[in-house]
C-alpha cells in the first residue's frame, strides 16, 4: 500500500486582496507521476513558491512524508529525503564539475573522510551509465546546455535519496528525442518510489503518462483525470472553459498566392545552399526538433550573419544586415522566448502598440489621427481587461506581452512574418488566443514563417511544412499528407 509523500489541505492564500489560492488541496503518493496544469495566473506559481519555501500560506495544513508541517515553517528543501526542484531556480554551482554538483553538496564521505574526486567521478560515471546519460563527469558544469542542467538536478536529486521532485515546465526547452529520455529517468525513479509533481500550463508527454492530471483554476480544484481517462481535448475545454472553435481547424485552406519569400541559395557557416519560398496568405512551417536551424535563421534575418545568396522580399532582394532595415522592409520577427523582454515597462499598452506607426499617428508625441487611438485603446482593453490601458506596464504576464506584440506587428501590416517559437510556455488560452491572431494575419494575406520544435505546434494550421535534419532542409511536406509522414 503506498503511503502518502505529500498532503495539502485547505490551502489558502490572498495577495493584494485577491486570493490566488483557495481551499487548494492536492495530495501525493509514493512513486506517483502527478500533473499539476493550470493557466498563467491560475495559482499553480503560489503552489511552487509555497513548497519551496519563498511563500507562506495564510491557512490550511501540510504533512510530508507523515510529518506535520506548521504555518512558517519551512519543508525539507534541498535536504536528504526531501523536496527538490527542477525549474527557474539555479541550484547548481558552475565552477565545479558535474560530478562535484551531484557528491560534494551531498556531504558523503567515507569512513569520515572526504571523498576524492576520482572517487566521484567514477560515481558519478556509472551512475550516468545506468540512466544511459552521455555527461562527462568531469564536465564543468557552466558549460552545460540547458537540458544538460536539467539532467544534472534530476539526478542530485535521485543521489540525495528525493522523495517528492516538483518539475516546473522544462519540455518546452528539449527536443523530442530529448523527451523520451526524461521519460525513461522519470520512470525509473517511479519504480523506486520517488515521486513526482510536474506543473506546465499545456498538456505535454508527461501528461500522457501521469498518474493523476489536476487542473487548477482561480487558485481552486477543478476537474482530476486519471491515466486511462486521460482526453487532451476534454483537458483542454476545462482548461480553457470552453470548447475549442473550428476556425484554427479550418483556417488552413491551401493559399494559392504568389511567392512573398524566397530564400535563394543561402550559404555561411551554418546554412549550405538554403532555399525556399512563402507564399501570400499561406502559413509555412518550420520543424525543427533541435532548434538550431530556427535560432539561426532568426539571427541571419536581424543582420547578425554574414551570408551569401539572396533574400527576396515579394520581387525585391533584401540585404539582412541590421535590425532597424526590418520595419522598413515590410518583414516581422517575432521570438517566442522574448516576449516579455520586448514591452516597454515604462509604456502603457496603447503606446507599446502605437510604436509601430508612431510617426503616422502622432505630432510632438500627441495623437493626431483619433480613430486610430480610438481602435488601439479598444484592444488594449480587451488585452488587458479594461485595466491598466493608459498606464506603465510595469510587470507584464506573458499572455499580455505576446498579444500587445502581434498587435503592434498587425499594425506595422508585414508582407512576412517569422516567429519563432511563438507557442512556447503559453497556455491553453493563451495558445487560442495566438492562433486566432495568426489567422488574422493570414486572411490579411501575410506570409507566415513558423519555426518550432514541437510538432503539435505545427500540424493544426499550417499549410505546408519543411522538415529540418541536420541543419538541412530534408522534405516538403504538403497538409494532406501530415497525418501520414508526422506518425
Amino acid at each position: 500500500m503506498k503511503n502518502d509523500v505529500l498532503l495539502m489541505k485547505d490551502i489558502t492564500k490572498e495577495k493584494a486582496r485577491s486570493r490566488v489560492l483557495d481551499h487548494f488541496f492536492m495530495e501525493i503518493l509514493s512513486g506517483e507521476i502527478i500533473n499539476l496544469i493550470g493557466l498563467e495566473g491560475s495559482g499553480k506559481a503560489e503552489i511552487y513558491s509555497v513548497l519551496f519555501g519563498d511563500e507562506s500560506i495564510d491557512e490550511g495544513k501540510i504533512w510530508f512524508t507523515g510529518k506535520y508541517y506548521e504555518k512558517g515553517k519551512i519543508l525539507p528543501v534541498e535536504k536528504l529525503n526531501g523536496i527538490f526542484f527542477i525549474g527557474n531556480q539555479e541550484l547548481i554551482i558552475p565552477n565545479l564539475s558535474v560530478a562535484e554538483n551531484l557528491y560534494i553538496i551531498e556531504k558523503i564521505n567515507y569512513f569520515q573522510l572526504s571523498v576524492s574526486k576520482k572517487k566521484m567521478i567514477q560515481q558519478a560515471k556509472r551512475l550516468f551509465e545506468s540512466f544511459g546519460i552521455e555527461i562527462a563527469p568531469e564536465k564543468k558544469a557552466i558549460k552545460l546546455s540547458r537540458y544538460e542542467c536539467y539532467v544534472l538536478r534530476l539526478m542530485r536529486a535521485y543521489v540525495k535519496r528525493a522523495r517528492l521532485i516538483v518539475v516546473d515546465d522544462i519540455l518546452e526547452d528539449c527536443s523530442f528525442d530529448r523527451i523520451d529520455q526524461i521519460i525513461g529517468i522519470l520512470e525509473r525513479f517511479k519504480e523506486e518510489g520517488v515521486s513526482i509533481l510536474w506543473i506546465n500550463s499545456y498538456p505535454d508527454s508527461i501528461t500522457e503518462i501521469s498518474d493523476k492530471i489536476m487542473i487548477i483554476r482561480q487558485g481552486r480544484n477543478g476537474m482530476m483525470f486519471y491515466k486511462k481517462e486521460y482526453d487532451k481535448q476534454k483537458l483542454l475545454e476545462c482548461l480553457a472553459g470552453q470548447k475549442k472553435s473550428q476556425e484554427s481547424e479550418e483556417g488552413h485552406c491551401a493559399a494559392a498566392g504568389k511567392v512573398i519569400f524566397r530564400a535563394d541559395h543561402i550559404q555561411n557557416e551554418y546554412f549550405d545552399d538554403l532555399s525556399f519560398d512563402c507564399r501570400k496568405g499561406e502559413i509555412l512551417g518550420i520543424y525543427d526538433f533541435q532548434d538550431k536551424f530556427s535560432r539561426e535563421l532568426r539571427r541571419l534575418l536581424l543582420g547578425r550573419r554574414y551570408y551569401k545568396g539572396n533574400l527576396i522580399i515579394d520581387g525585391s532582394v533584401y540585404k539582412a544586415d541590421s535590425e532597424y532595415k526590418l520595419v522598413k522592409n515590410h518583414i516581422g520577427v517575432v521570438d517566442g522566448e522574448q516576449y516579455q523582454s520586448l514591452i516597454f515597462p515604462d509604456l502603457s499598452v496603447r503606446e507599446n502598440m502605437e510604436m509601430a506607426i508612431y510617426k503616422k499617428t502622432t505630432m510632438f508625441g500627441c495623437f493626431i489621427n483619433g480613430r486610430v487611438k480610438k481602435y488601439l485603446d479598444k484592444i488594449g482593453m480587451e488585452i488587458c481587461e479594461n485595466t491598466r490601458i493608459n498606464q506603465e506596464m510595469g510587470s507584464v504576464s506573458r499572455r499580455d506581452a505576446m498579444q500587445i506584440i502581434y498587435h503592434r506587428w498587425q499594425l506595422a501590416n508585414p508582407k512576412i512574418l517569422f516567429c519563432f517559437q511563438p507557442f512556447l510556455r503559453l497556455d491553453a488560452v493563451s495558445r487560442r488566443q495566438l492562433e486566432i491572431l495568426l489567422l488574422e494575419f493570414k486572411r490579411k494575406g501575410t506570409c507566415i514563417v513558423l519555426g518550432s520544435a514541437d510538432i503539435s505546434h505545427l500540424m493544426p494550421f499550417c499549410d505546408r511544412m519543411i522538415v529540418i535534419e541536420h541543419n538541412r532542409i530534408v522534405r516538403e511536406v504538403d497538409r494532406k499528407k501530415f497525418s501520414e509522414y508526422f506518425q
